[in-house]
């Protein structure tokens, strides 16, 4: 068939998902600035209803991702193939972007939400899983760097370009966009080819058999949840945390940053979104971190980025006069922020493999003979949606309370308490022989 060979390489799996999360982030983000707009012109609501339907409607969008985050790793883990849920979820999504650009009711928008954040629950832990296992541990870290790219560049683009072909095309011109983005996402998931996950391992123990290598001693606990037994990994929790602490502060500038230098500078809101390149530019370093991950381990990379943003959020209190100086010193600040969280997150990505990897290697056959790549990052996206959730609303009690300076304090605070854990708990390169895929080969036959 053709183009069969490039279509089943590790760099096209690269490519599928890291459109994938570009995609799936970037229709999250193209609605962001309209979705008011279609609140109060489309459903009428009344202007004292839109702030909290807005807010509400941002719930249950991460409620859907905390949800479909454990169901989906479930199911992810226990089929032979990942591309059927990961088709699935581009089903879920074209059919959750319809009703956003058909809606008329509450209870519509309310079901599009629902759709989009099981949506992003399937490429989270299904796409991320199907990397795994086509890219293998070696080369992974630079794997998720290029996925933590693609994320935030969706993260921070979406927004911008919404509200640019909302401004000069009206509400049904956004999800022109949208829809064409998902007729690619059509295309390049029906154009890859998935190999079994399963056929090296077998190819593997058939040569160890001919070889009269002995078979591993396995201690399967099939009783035993797999959620539980990876709870019980320090190196996952620090994980957790790590991922929930970066994206509550990414969510937490969406929903303050803007509204404070609207305020505080009079800019429109043209130009509070352009603010937003300065967090995002320095993620396109985020494959060069991965690259660094593969090579040293996940824990300094994870230090020094959770060290750079300690120093960063603090110096953001200053910014409080409306001066071109602290003007010039909040993008700076920003940018600077933006570098620390493109060294933290892809180490902290990568660390879900290891942390996983690790429980098996000490307790053979633990996760049956299928693994838990999904359950795992089921896992961590669910604390990444916890994030979203508790950032914002945080970040804007903080500021209405206490004001800017304190809030930027306790971001402060937090990221150094993160980079301690991290150098206590993250581990370094994990070094795993054969061992794990030896015990899943002998499970399955």
């Amino acid at each position: 068939m053709f183009g069969q060979q490039f279509r089943s390489s590790k760099a096209f799996v690269k490519i599928v998902v890291c459109m994938a999360t570009f995609t799936d982030i970037f229709l999250y983000g193209l609605i962001v600035p309209v979705l008011p707009f279609a609140l109060s012109e489309r459903l009428g609501l009344p202007d004292d209803m839109i702030q909290r339907w807005n807010s509400i409607l941002l719930g249950i969008y991460g409620a859907a991702i905390l949800l479909g985050s454990l169901l989906f790793g479930y199911i992810g883990d226990r089929m032979r193939s990942r591309q059927s849920p990961f088709v699935f979820g581009l089903l879920v999504l074209g059919g959750a972007t319809a009703l956003f650009a058909a809606g008329t009711s509450l209870t519509v928008l309310i079901i599009a939400r629902i759709l989009q954040g099981a949506s992003t629950a399937i490429v989270f832990t299904v796409g991320f899983a199907l990397l795994v296992d086509k890219i293998g541990r070696e080369q992974i870290g630079e794997a998720m760097g290029y996925t933590s790219m693609s994320m935030f560049l969706g993260l921070f683009s979406g927004p911008l370009v919404g509200g640019i072909i909302y401004r000069y095309g009206g509400y049904f011109a956004v999800f022109i966009p949208a829809f064409c983005l998902i007729g690619l996402e059509i295309l390049l998931r029906f154009l890859l080819v998935e190999e079994d996950r399963y056929t090296n391992e077998s190819r593997l123990l058939d040569e160890e058999r001919l070889l009269h290598l002995p078979r591993p001693t396995t201690e399967h606990r099939p009783h035993q949840s797999s959620i539980l037994v990876l709870l019980s990994s320090p190196r996952l929790i620090i994980a957790m945390i790590g991922l929930f602490t970066i994206n509550s502060f990414t969510t937490a500038f969406e929903g303050v940053l803007p509204v404070y230098v609207k305020e505080l500078f009079h800019v429109n809101s043209m130009q509070a979104a352009l603010l937003f390149l300065s967090l995002t530019i320095p993620m396109l370093l985020a494959p060069l971190t991965g690259k660094l991950v593969d090579q040293f381990g996940v824990k300094w990379p994870a230090v020094i980025g959770f060290g750079v943003c300690i120093p960063s959020l603090l110096c953001l209190g200053p910014v409080v006069h409306n001066t071109v100086h602290d003007l010039v010193s909040l993008v700076v600040v920003l940018f600077f922020v933006g570098v620390g969280v493109s060294l933290a997150l892809p180490p902290m990505m990568t660390e879900v493999t290891y942390a996983m990897e690790e429980q098996e290697e000490k307790h053979p056959g633990i996760f049956g003979p299928y693994g838990a790549y999904s359950q795992a990052y089921g896992l961590t996206n669910a604390a990444f949606a916890g994030g979203a959730l508790v950032g914002p609303v945080c970040a804007g009690f903080l500021r209405v309370t206490y004001g800017w300076p304190i809030m930027s304090l306790v971001m402060g605070c937090l990221s150094a308490v993160v980079m301690v854990l991290c150098l206590f708990e993250s581990g370094g390169k994990l070094q795993l022989r054969n061992k794990l895929r030896r015990t899943r080969s002998v499970l399955r036959t």
